[in-house]
């Protein structure tokens, strides 16, 4: 089957009309008007509805859909794993997470695994987008928060405290933790509502029946530790701290809140146990970034998802 017209094919469907798809695949709208035509000659059926608005694909077409895509991935997969054994080296794995984790703990693992470290790219994803990279061959592995899917195989590396930020002159940045019931009753700075952390934040605080009024509301980490730091409020953040703030970890009555990360790759990847090896010594990175306390922990990373 031709790669080529499975992608204008699937340039289509997701542009919606032939105009949007040549733009994007660079093919002139009558030459790719034919070759979508000659791809349902080749299959033997319609894959869209034509009228003057566009292109509505088929309830073939939408079947066959995640067909393409998935062998649009495999072939992109083989190209990597093609130019990888050709060099004879896995110095320079791509790596796929969140904006939070590549600044958190990616870019300080690189630095500390220096000239003999095998990350030599990484690819920013928001969560819920991290592990399709690695199905789609943009990355050779992933750092996740969510639930690992499982044709993929994964590692838990570790956690992550969700933080109440303060000040160092405030009375909470000495504690050891600060209870959730204690935190609500003070002047919050969060997340928006569609923030992984803030729906975990909420999702902790309904469990032990408590509710709280956001002082601020904001969609950038920067700007809510900016505030805190002007003494606007407590931010609660997965971000490690800046401004000289101090990060405190939040507890409940079953342990502090935390933020699981798995490392997730494709165990038939040509080099997949170097991909472990890594995720291994990523794995004990992050303890050393984030020593877990004594005692029992509320993990309510998984789902929602945090932004991590």
């Amino acid at each position: 089957m031709d790669l080529r017209l499975l992608r204008y094919f699937v340039a289509a469907v997701t542009s919606g009309t032939l105009h949007g798809a040549s733009s994007v695949v660079h093919v002139a709208q009558p030459s790719l008007s034919r070759q979508i035509r000659r791809l349902e000659r080749d299959l033997g059926f319609e894959l869209f509805e034509r009228s003057a608005r566009g292109l509505t694909p088929t309830a073939a077409g939408r079947a066959f859909l995640p067909v393409a895509e998935d062998l649009l991935a495999r072939a992109t997969q083989a190209t990597s794993t093609a130019r990888g054994i050709a060099r004879g080296t896995v110095s320079d794995l791509t790596v796929v997470a969140a904006p939070t984790t590549v600044t958190d703990v990616i870019a300080p693992f690189v630095v500390r695994s220096g000239l003999e470290g095998v990350i030599g790219n990484v690819v920013e994803a928001m969560p819920e987008h991290v592990y399709a990279a690695v199905d789609r061959g943009d990355a050779d592995f992933a750092v996740g928060t969510r639930i690992p899917p499982s044709e993929l195989r994964s590692m838990v590396l570790g956690h992550a405290y969700l933080w109440a930020q303060v000040p160092a002159s405030h009375p909470f940045a000495a504690r050891q933790s600060i209870p959730i019931a204690e935190l609500v009753r003070e002047p919050l700075i969060v997340m928006s509502r569609a923030h992984g952390v803030r729906q975990m934040f909420d999702s902790a605080a309904a469990r032990v029946g408590l509710s709280f009024t956001a002082s601020v509301e904001t969609t950038s980490p920067s700007l809510a530790q900016a505030l805190a730091a002007a003494g606007r409020g407590i931010c609660v953040l997965s971000d490690d701290p800046h401004f000289d703030l101090a990060a405190v970890p939040i507890s409940t009555p079953n342990g502090d809140l935390i933020i699981t990360l798995f490392g997730v790759w494709d165990e038939m990847h040509y080099a997949s146990s170097r991909i472990a090896a890594c995720l291994e010594e990523l794995s004990a990175f992050n303890a050393e970034l984030y020593p877990q306390t004594v005692g029992g922990f509320d993990v309510v990373s998984v789902e929602p998802d945090s932004s991590r």
